[in-house]
C-alpha cells in the first residue's frame, strides 16, 4: 500500500519542516505520525553516535581495570565507595 500525498498532508509538512507530523483521526491503534526519511536518518545517526560513545567509554573502563564481575553485592559496594568519595553538596 502506498498512500497518496494530499493537500492537507502537504500543508502539514510545509508548516512543520522538521520532525514528525501527527496525523489526526481514528487509527484504532493509537497516534500515527508522518516522519520524513531525512529525520529518520538523522535520528539513527544520533543513536549510533551515542551508542558508539558508550561503547568507547566501556572499552576504556575495561582497559583501565575499572570493571567488576557481575556480582550485585560487589556492584553495590563499588557504588557506595564512589558515592562516599564524591562531593555531596
Amino acid at each position: 500500500m502506498k498512500p497518496q500525498m494530499t493537500p492537507e498532508i502537504r500543508s502539514a509538512l510545509d508548516k512543520h519542516p522538521v520532525g514528525p507530523v501527527r496525523i489526526d483521526g481514528d487509527t484504532g491503534g493509537g497516534p500515527v505520525y508522518l516522519v520524513r526519511l531525512d529525520d529518520i536518518a538523522n535520528l539513527q545517526a544520533l543513536v549510533d553516535s551515542r551508542v558508539g560513545e558508550a561503547l568507547s567509554e566501556a572499552d576504556e573502563d575495561i582497559a583501565a581495570g575499572r570493571i567488576v564481575e557481575w556480582n550485585p553485592d560487589a556492584m553495590k559496594r563499588l557504588g557506595r565507595e564512589r558515592f562516599s568519595g564524591s562531593d555531596q553538596g
